[in-house]
């Protein structure tokens, strides 16, 4: 009996392989065929002062990708995400937790919550200047402000969407309630704290760009604006295709880590 589920269990790997394999292509594919896309319409219709063509904008990234300005320019963008960014960590995914729950929590930050959803952040900078001052606190308060919703919100989803029967069940064998958060609530809540990080990482990366163009160009945003304001188009596109890689791989390694960690679900 254990040679037939070893050759179904090989089966279903080998099938499972195709599947990765044809993901991979198929992003291939349609990123040479964007560039492709990008490269025509910018002979016909762009110029090298609106949309250069991709060639002009692959040469121009080469061309930045070998010098220390680019890479000193990220480094220090960076260090404000990480800061902004960690810091909506801490405080989100902890605050989502007891939002969660504790419903009369809920309940009293909710109106915030919708306000912090809603609000657009970009009209806050002039305040956050008020109170910090035009600095690196600053930039890390504007990154905060992008990504905090989204991490309390899932997080407490996540937790709100555990089934109650699981929690009867542990219950019904005398857990108590520290118990049931640990074994019970969290791990299955981790898929939506996950996901809550992904999206936050996508408005991190989106609040960094604003903080660096509004507020204090001293890495990325220093670039953009010189390049914008000489009308430089190609380096212009390449410190862009810079920035979404950025975001990209950063959301890429959240995704790498949910198939790590959560791999007990299937």
């Amino acid at each position: 009996m254990a040679l037939p589920r070893a050759a179904g269990s090989e089966e279903a790997a080998f099938r499972r392989l195709p599947r990765s394999a044809g993901a991979w292509r198929y992003r291939v594919v349609s990123l040479v065929a964007l560039a492709a896309a990008w490269e025509v319409g910018g002979r016909i219709w762009g110029s090298n002062l609106t949309v250069p063509p991709f060639s002009r904008v692959a040469a121009a990234l080469a061309a930045q990708l070998v010098t220390a300005e680019l890479w000193l320019a990220l480094g220090t963008t960076l260090v404000a995400l990480a800061f902004g960014f960690g810091a909506a960590i801490l405080v989100g995914i902890p605050l989502g937790l007891v939002i969660g729950w504790y419903r009369p929590a809920g309940r009293l930050a909710d109106v915030y919550l919708r306000l912090l959803l809603s609000m657009p952040v970009s009209p806050m900078v002039p305040v956050l200047v008020v109170i910090f001052g035009i600095n690196r606190t600053a930039q890390a308060a504007v990154i905060f402000l992008f990504s905090i919703a989204v991490l309390v919100v899932n997080t407490a989803a996540g937790v709100r969407g555990v089934s109650p029967r699981l929690v009867e069940m542990a219950r019904s064998f005398g857990a108590s309630d520290p118990l049931i958060f640990r074994r019970v609530v969290l791990p299955a809540a981790a898929p939506a704290v996950i996901a809550g990080l992904r999206l936050g990482t996508g408005r991190a990366v989106i609040g960094m760009v604003v903080a660096e163009l509004i507020l204090l160009a001293t890495g990325i945003g220093r670039l953009i604006t010189r390049y914008s304001d000489s009308f430089q188009a190609a380096p212009l596109f390449a410190v862009i295709l810079v920035v979404l890689a950025v975001g990209v791989g950063l959301i890429g390694s959240w995704q790498a880590l949910e198939r790590r960690l959560l791999r007990w679900q299937g």
